[in-house]
């Protein structure tokens, strides 16, 4: 297993999927060639949010979806698919989380949920990005995640295959961006929701219409009574139909306007009165036409309402860049304690100005969203808004920094001239590795937000360390496009900014980027394209870099000749960059090298000298892959006992520091130990987990290593065998 030189040499790896069943989901590793090993049992998800509490009316659209459910006859008919259209604001989610939630019980295998955020601020959502959350739902381990997404949506229609699982798209902007989240086989429901009328779906997947228009005078009337309480709404009545007037029936703004009206000491008259005195606001409701100018019409008068740190709180929350929020970024972002941020969020969520997502965790409806940014671009001056979108982005950057450097010591100053001192509070505990491994998981979509964002704004130094940062982060995750884009960005940032040391470091992620799916030829431009850089500088440890990550797209074509000229050009140029790490690269892919040129003694005495390297700069994968490579050269010596055991020392080093790639490559060499010493039955075990990931890393090693394994089942009949 060779390693590269920059910032991540991890890679996503294994191939693993849930069996689902009726209540629960059996947890199933499939190899190479389709042995099972069946885990225990899990529940099925249930991904809706919470439904609607006084929700009204609508009830022959819910009757028209009630009509959808599938029979419970095996085999009979298709996927069935309801595309929910409506304008802005019409209560499309609504009505699909309630409809839901009334019948997620016919639906065993689980309820997924995603807003697929089509319409509004930031980036729709990719049909990448949907599949791994979807796919994480029914069971199926990051690590072992397909790449891209033809193998994420077969993978997703596999699991579904012969189960009832209710499927609910929300906000979806185009067929095609619905079209790889559809199920393949009958039994399966799929609602969703857009602005846009989705003919696509309906001529080429059969989707059932449901159109949503403005409620009835009856229905909007009812909904005021649902929220304000029958007794209030009673007592006045023709104050009642006025706000549905003034709101011109339209579910959002109704809902927000009653909702003003049931907080306590406020009458249905009041909020009247208040409406029909805004000349503007009821212009705006009285159109009709647009139905965003009518929803901030009635957000500009509930955010008139708030008080001051209400309405600074809300402003602040509306330019975070990411899909949902923290509470702690929201205590960044705004300066205030984090019990006084509870609790203004709180009284937001009663306001329906902010959504719960989970503990501690929030998410603005897109046009609330956008309202709160419009907000802040009337209420506060440019340089605030520019202080806090830089508060948000050091934030973010800070931590990832440190869970970063929390799982990879080696790396703790690969960019010092990005160091930040500023104030990051609150700060988080993520010292231990498991915490800081789950932070970067859970905040992943917002940390690429954050640096597209700080790219945008042009934030030089923040765009760089927080694609440094988050790329690793991607890198394990197999979001390589995101990862692509971000190192593409940092490059483009760093030549705006006329940074030649900066952009050569940018340019060697680059590479590195690119040779991870395979995209071998572009690799070897990029890098070449920083080694001239480096070169111009007379920087030797970015020469270095340079020299040994093309040493590495060799190494992984087989090119070893070409690889070791490489590598030898780059050794001298190493010693003390990187704390020793660079040096030990190098040492160790020269030993890769060697072996492949079927000298193992010199692969032996580098992989030597390569181990105390990596163990001095606190590398531990680099350690594993040292372990590996003393392992392969003792093995090319006939030394098969000490070769295994080395093997199996660079396993027991923790999982969290070692990528799919590098425990697939020690499997390998353990395997062919194991089968040289003739234990057939381990080494078909290791050979397989290997060749699992293998398989969802896309890796060359693939093809050669599945031959060899068909022809150590091939020696003996008794051995279990492949499918």
């Amino acid at each position: 297993m060779s390693d590269g030189a920059g910032v991540r040499n991890e890679a996503d790896g294994g191939v693993a999927g849930p069996v689902v069943q009726a209540g629960s989901i059996q947890h199933v590793s499939l190899t190479g060639a389709g042995q099972a090993e069946v885990g225990g049992p899990q529940s099925p998800p249930r991904q809706l949010p919470l439904a609607i509490r006084d929700f009204t009316g609508r009830t022959e659209h819910v009757a028209a979806l009630d009509a959808l459910v599938p029979g419970d006859e095996a085999g009979a008919g298709a996927v069935v698919v309801s595309a929910v259209d409506g304008a802005a604001g019409m209560g499309k989610t609504t009505l699909a989380v309630h409809w839901a939630h009334r019948v997620q019980d016919r639906f065993p295998g689980g309820t997924l949920y995603v807003n697929l955020r089509g319409y509004g601020p930031g980036d729709p959502a990719t049909p990448g990005e949907v599949l791994e959350g979807f796919l994480r739902a029914l069971g199926v381990a990051p690590e072992r995640i397909p790449v891209g997404v033809e193998a994420q949506a077969g993978l997703f229609r596999s699991l579904l295959a012969g189960r009832r699982v209710l499927i609910v798209l929300d906000n979806a902007n185009s067929a095609g961006q619905v079209r790889p989240l559809l199920p393949g086989s009958p039994g399966c429901l799929v609602v969703v929701t857009s602005r846009d009328s989705l003919t696509g779906l309906v001529v080429t997947e059969g989707a059932a219409r449901l159109t949503l228009d403005l409620l009835t005078e009856p229905e909007a009337v009812a909904l005021v009574g649902g929220i304000v309480g029958a007794e209030r709404a009673a007592a006045e009545p023709g104050a009642v139909r006025e706000l549905v007037r003034y709101c011109g029936r339209l579910p959002l703004a109704v809902r927000i306007a009653a909702g003003y009206a049931a907080a306590p000491h406020t009458t249905v008259g009041e909020v009247v009165a208040e409406l029909a005195d805004e000349r503007s606001r009821l212009e705006v409701l009285s159109r009709g036409g647009d139905e965003r100018a009518a929803v901030e019409s009635v957000f500009d008068w509930s955010y008139q309402r708030l008080d001051s740190t209400q309405a600074l709180v809300f402003r602040r929350v509306g330019l975070h860049p990411g899909p949902e929020f923290c509470l702690e970024v929201a205590a960044a972002a705004t300066g205030l304690d984090l019990p006084v941020v509870r609790r203004v969020l709180g009284g937001l969520v009663e306001a329906h100005l902010v959504e719960p997502v989970g503990r501690g965790r929030y998410r603005l409806h897109d046009l609330l969203r956008a309202y709160a940014a419009h907000r802040a671009a009337l209420d506060d001056l440019p340089g605030q808004r520019e202080a806090l979108r830089e508060r948000v982005w050091q934030w973010y950057a800070h931590h990832a920094k440190t869970a970063h450097q929390v799982l990879h010591p080696a790396h703790r100053d690969w960019y010092p001239a990005l160091r930040l001192d500023t104030d990051t509070r609150p700060e988080l505990d993520l010292g231990d590795p498991a915490q800081a491994l789950a932070w970067l998981e859970a905040e992943q979509d917002n940390l690429v937000a954050a640096a597209r964002d700080a790219d945008r704004h042009g934030h030089l130094p923040l765009t760089l360390l927080l694609t440094t940062t988050t790329g690793w982060i991607l890198f394990r995750m197999g979001r390589w496009e995101d990862r692509l884009d971000l190192h593409q960005r940092a490059v483009a940032a760093a030549r705006r900014g006329g940074d030649r040391t900066t952009e050569t470091s940018a340019l060697l992620d680059l590479g590195q980027t690119q040779r991870a799916p395979g995209r071998w030829q572009d690799a070897h431009e990029t890098l070449l394209a920083g080694l001239a850089l480096a070169r111009d500088l007379h920087h030797p440890a970015l020469q270095a870099g340079a020299l040994a990550d093309l040493g590495w797209v060799c190494l992984d074509q087989g090119h070893y000749t070409q690889a070791r000229e490489y590598l030898l050009e780059a050794l001298p140029l190493a010693p003390g960059a990187q704390h020793g790490r660079l040096e030990g690269v190098i040492e160790g892919n020269l030993s890769e090298a060697c072996a492949g040129l079927g000298d193992y003694r010199q692969a032996l005495h580098h992989a030597e000298r390569s181990l105390p390297l990596r163990r001095q700069a606190h590398d531990r994968q680099g350690e594993a892959i040292a372990l590996h490579q003393l392992a392969r050269a003792w093995h090319g010596l006939g030394e098969h006992p000490e070769a295994i055991a080395l093997c199996e020392q660079a396993l027991h080093i923790e999982g969290h520091h070692r990528s799919p790639d590098v425990t697939a490559g020690i499997l390998d060499a353990l395997g062919a130990c194991l089968r040289d010493t003739g234990h057939r039955e381990r080494a078909l075990r290791c050979w397989r987990e290997a060749l699992d990931l293998y398989h969802q890393l896309g890796h060359h090693h693939a093809d050669d290593l599945r031959d060899r394994l068909h022809a150590l089942e091939a020696t003996d009949p008794g051995l279990p065998r492949s499918h």
